[in-house]
């Protein structure tokens, strides 16, 4: 048997070539994720705004942010965050803790909402079941395994509403993560799993979005 010593360069370098490889097509898989993504809320976009700037942050999230937003927004950013394909050991991690493709849709209005709200799946990163520990906020009522949360005395019709609009964003995507409205910057988030992008629209996603920032709206 060779000394260590006489084959640790080539483990050493195997290693390397490995780690460039699995970086090199995770970042490839990433990017082009991402590029289907934006392909698929490309028909639905303008509903949302006129025009956009589109920008990568990193190989992992790619950011639009819509310079002329539509009523009621006063400001639209649409984020895709992909899992860490490209750090095999991070993505086994992440994966194995529920980690997913995620869009994430961050508005503010040109009114603040009536309401404060957040909903969250058991498995986002943010968990709504945190706010029952502070001032103010309260369960609500919500559809599936969700949990949410109210501050003050949300008004029943427009909780409601949000009921709605969670099982309408659910229809539209791969499931709904975080829903979040709040009177202060950013107004309204939604977080949701793509779907399959060859089986569903964009159109009824966008809708449902835009549906619940009216509703919430003053």
């Amino acid at each position: 048997m060779p000394p260590l010593d006489a084959i640790l360069p080539a483990v050493l370098f195997a290693a390397l070539i490995a780690v460039f490889l699995a970086f090199t097509f995770g970042t490839q898989r990433n990017i082009g994720r991402g590029n289907a993504i934006l392909r698929w809320l490309g028909a639905a976009l303008p509903r949302l705004g006129q025009r956009t700037t589109l920008r990568w942050l990193g190989s992992s999230v790619v950011e639009l942010h819509l310079d002329a937003p539509a009523e009621p927004f006063r400001d639209v950013t649409v984020m895709a965050v992909m899992e860490p394909r490209d750090v095999p050991v991070l993505w086994f991690f992440t994966r194995a803790r529920g980690r997913r493709d995620v869009l994430i849709f961050r508005t503010s209005l040109r009114r603040a909402p009536r309401i404060e709200l957040e909903a969250a799946d058991p498995a986002a990163w943010i968990r709504a079941s945190e706010l029952a520990e502070e001032e103010g906020w309260q369960p609500i009522d919500w559809p599936g395994e969700a949990m949410a949360h109210g501050r003050g005395h949300p008004d029943p019709a427009t909780v409601q509403a949000a009921r709605t609009a969670w099982t309408r964003l659910a229809a539209a995507s791969g499931g709904v993560w975080r829903v979040s409205v709040r009177q202060t910057v950013p107004h309204l988030e939604v977080h949701v799993r793509p779907p399959d992008l060859d089986a569903v629209q964009s159109e009824p996603l966008i809708e449902a979005i835009r549906g619940l920032a009216v509703e919430i709206g003053p």
